[in-house]
């Protein structure tokens, strides 16, 4: 027989358990790492106000710090990002209610500016009570998050023989399973796990250059890594590295920068300098394409998907960057549905049914995620200067967009504020 505090204490934990639910994705979620918990650029989080009779959203902070393109993560009331200034690289890491500095952790780096101002390139990730960076240069730090303090670090090129690509490292590191991945280049293994407690190298396998893009766990199949490098497309086993395939994607400069969208048992990769998007299907660790398009180019902004359209940037900077276009595609068949100048080379983000778009010129646009037209509701101008391409965050209602030059801006978005 079932006892008097088993049944009076089930409807009390269903409705904990409710509750929390409802927490997190009406009240908040954070934004531990490059493009989201899942590194998709999505968010469930509800609550985004996306009319404004006018009004502009409140300005709740800003911060100067530092050239780069390092994107801002959101944990436990925390905020934290990379930028570099006099010969230095430095982590942030502030109040994300206030903006107040709570440390910084300051290593030497170089600028790094070939064809551009330079700066910092890669996103922290924070897991549990740590966080982990990688500067452009290959340097990697494990530090705690509360204090600041170096755990363990090392240098990817002189301890784990691997090779800087041309811009840069600039991928986020990866924690699955006590490990801590990233892409290292080189022949001797161009994706690396290292035990996240020590540094210590678990495997390395692979022999192609590092992309710029961050892998990510495959969401169809826990066990596997998925990786976007100068190669193209390819899956490594997460217990030991073995790559079980991989599809070639090779673009001029050896450019991969935007995050590869998975959908079903397929993704969608997409790359400029001439190559274009392609979808790939993988069936018992054969990859082949089901269609290609060099109408759909993304050169560094990630594309996001709801339900089965995708939203993306077909563009690339410089002289040609005034045409770019916002799109929206059918995912399986490669057809666009409609397209929209006005961003520039820009970055996007999906936040529960709203497109956030953020323009290289500073401009942060929310649309209606609709694959029937492009459908505006508000734009403001949030960030000076040109080549912004880091995309906005958005985590607890709040809204980071970063720019180039260094100016950090929080903004209240939510409804609650």
């Amino acid at each position: 027989m079932e006892s008097f505090e088993n049944r009076s204490s089930m409807p009390l934990r269903v409705f904990l358990l409710l509750k929390l639910l409802m927490s997190s994705s009406l009240f908040g979620d954070d934004w531990p790492t490059y493009g989201g918990p899942n590194r998709t650029h999505t968010t469930t989080e509800q609550g985004l106000r996306t009319e404004w009779n006018s009004e502009e959203p409140r300005t709740l902070w800003k911060l100067d710090v530092g050239l780069g393109y390092s994107s801002v993560v959101e944990y436990k009331g925390k905020a934290l990002t990379q930028g570099y200034q006099d010969g230095k690289n430095t982590l942030f890491c502030v109040n994300a209610k206030d903006g107040k500095i709570l440390w910084k952790h300051q290593y030497p780096c170089k600028k790094a500016d070939d064809y551009f101002q330079g700066g910092s390139r890669a996103t922290p990730t924070v897991f549990e009570d740590r966080v982990f960076i990688q500067s452009h240069e290959g340097d990697v730090y494990s530090l705690d998050l509360e204090t600041g303090k170096i755990l363990w670090s090392l240098n990817v090129v002189k301890d784990l023989q691997g090779e800087r690509p041309s811009w840069g490292f600039a991928g986020a590191p990866l924690l699955l399973d006590g490990k801590m991945i990233l892409q290292t280049g080189g022949e001797k293994g161009s994706l690396a796990a290292l035990n996240s407690s020590n540094g210590k190298v678990i495997w390395q396998r692979g022999s192609d250059g590092a992309g710029y893009a961050s892998p990510f766990q495959r969401g169809s199949n826990p066990n596997e890594i998925v990786v976007f490098n100068q190669f193209g497309l390819a899956l490594h086993r997460l217990s030991d590295g073995l790559e079980l395939t991989k599809y070639q994607h090779k673009t001029r400069y050896g450019i991969n920068a935007a995050q590869p969208l998975e959908y079903k048992n397929s993704f969608l990769i997409s790359s400029a300098y001439g190559k274009g998007a392609a979808f790939v299907k993988t069936d018992n660790n054969q990859m082949s394409s089901q269609w290609e398009s060099e109408s759909i180019s993304s050169q560094m902004a990630s594309l996001v998907r709801q339900g089965k359209y995708a939203f993306g940037i077909h563009g690339q900077a410089g002289t040609r960057a005034r045409q770019a276009t916002l799109f929206c595609l059918e995912i399986e068949t490669g057809m666009k549905k409609w397209e929209k100048k006005g961003f520039g080379v820009g970055t996007l983000i999906l936040v529960n049914q709203t497109l956030v778009i953020l323009s290289d010129e500073g401009a942060l646009t929310l649309a209606n995620a609709t694959h029937e037209k492009f459908e505006e509701f508000e734009s403001f101008q949030v960030l000076p200067g040109k080549h912004n391409w880091t995309p906005p965050t958005y985590a607890n209602g709040r809204m980071h967009c970063r720019g180039s030059q260094g100016r950090w801006v929080c903004l209240a978005m939510g409804k609650e504020d």
